[in-house]
Formats: C-alpha cells, sequence, structure tokens
C-alpha cells in the first residue's frame, strides 16, 4: 500500500512538475512577444493608444504624450503639441510648428532597420528573469502582469520592463522601463485606446 502511495505521489509530483515548465514557457513565448511585436509575433489586430508619458532622467521628471498605431507614432509635448513623428519603415521627422509642416531628421535605410530590428529580436530571445501573473486587480480592473529583465543591444545597459495588459485583447494599458546606463531612465506610458486618432500622412 505504501508503495502504491509513494507511486502515485510520484506520478502527481511528475504532473506538477510539466505542467509548471509548460506554463513557464508560455509565460516566456508571451514576453518575448511583448518586447518583439513584429514579424511572427505581428498581433493579429493591434488598438492605437493614446498614453501620458512620464520620463525622469537621473531624477529630473518631464512628461509628454504619445499615439502609437500599427504604422508609427508620434511624440507630443507636455501641452500636447506634437512634436516628432516616426514611421515602422524607418523615417523619423520634427515638427518647428506644432505639427503644419514636418521635416526629415533621419530617413534610417531598410540596412539599418533590419539591424534594428535583428537587435530587438536579439533583446528578446536573451531576456532573463521572466515572470507572469494573471488576472490580478489594478485600479479596478483585471489585468495580466508581465516582467523581463534584458540588455539593450548596442549599449548593453540594463533594463528592466513591465507590462500591465488586457487579457481579452492583448491592449497593453500601461508598460513601465527602467534602464540603467549612462544615465539612469525610468519611462513609464499610462494609455487609452484611441481608435479615432491617426498619424499625420507621411511628408513627402
Amino acid at each position: 500500500m505504501n508503495l502504491a502511495r509513494c507511486g502515485i505521489a510520484a506520478i502527481s509530483l511528475l504532473g506538477f512538475t510539466a505542467q509548471a515548465i509548460a506554463s513557464q514557457a508560455e509565460c516566456e513565448k508571451k514576453v518575448r512577444a511583448l518586447l518583439y511585436p513584429y514579424e511572427e509575433n505581428k498581433p493579429n489586430t493591434v488598438l492605437n493608444r493614446f498614453a501620458s508619458v512620464t520620463t525622469t532622467i537621473n531624477g529630473k521628471e518631464q512628461k509628454g504624450f504619445s499615439l502609437q498605431t500599427p504604422d508609427g507614432s508620434v511624440y507630443y509635448d507636455g501641452d500636447r503639441r506634437p512634436t516628432s513623428l516616426s514611421f515602422v519603415t524607418g523615417e523619423s521627422y520634427w515638427t518647428p510648428d506644432r505639427g503644419k509642416t514636418w521635416k526629415l531628421v533621419n530617413p534610417n535605410s531598410k540596412e539599418v532597420m533590419q539591424k534594428v530590428y535583428a537587435g530587438l529580436r536579439s533583446q528578446a530571445e536573451k531576456a532573463t528573469n521572466i515572470t507572469c501573473k494573471y488576472g490580478i486587480n489594478v485600479n479596478g480592473r483585471v489585468v495580466n502582469h508581465y516582467a523581463a529583465d534584458y540588455k539593450i543591444y548596442n549599449t548593453g545597459d540594463a533594463v528592466h520592463i513591465e507590462y500591465w495588459v488586457n487579457p481579452d485583447n492583448g491592449f497593453v494599458w500601461r508598460d513601465l522601463t527602467h534602464a540603467k546606463g549612462a544615465a539612469e531612465v525610468v519611462t513609464d506610458v499610462k494609455a487609452e485606446p484611441a481608435p479615432e486618432m491617426k498619424l499625420p500622412p507621411k511628408p513627402k
């Protein structure tokens, strides 16, 4: 009887261990996809995000806003005046007149962007200390919380990142990064869906 009980206990333990390994593997897959949401990780549906952005550099805080879409992003200053525009194809612009006109800052060739995406993929693949917490309540919202550590591919700076995600549609309500390098930079992005907002047309 004792041997039978031991056998059942061992089988149960093996089952629990296999489940834990599978759960951790799924967790890591999810977080790496958040770190590198491109190519095979690209979501089927991407909701536009309008967010408040608080950046603290060596203790000095500055506030702004951003619109993030599948095609690119716009950054606004603390008074919601547009300041910069970038596209996933690599082009980045700045505006001297609150968005009336845009000046090309960097064209970023296809070869350059390929290196950038390769670097981002490497960051995701090498990320460590990945954790997942499911169905937690934060300020009245049920979210999944994900966290990871990685090193920026071209500087080696250490980064800790956290995400608060809608479990139903994958919308990222908040992401928080803490980077330590030549400067200590904390970026806190708190977003809401913005389906009606669009990027300005790509300047010609």
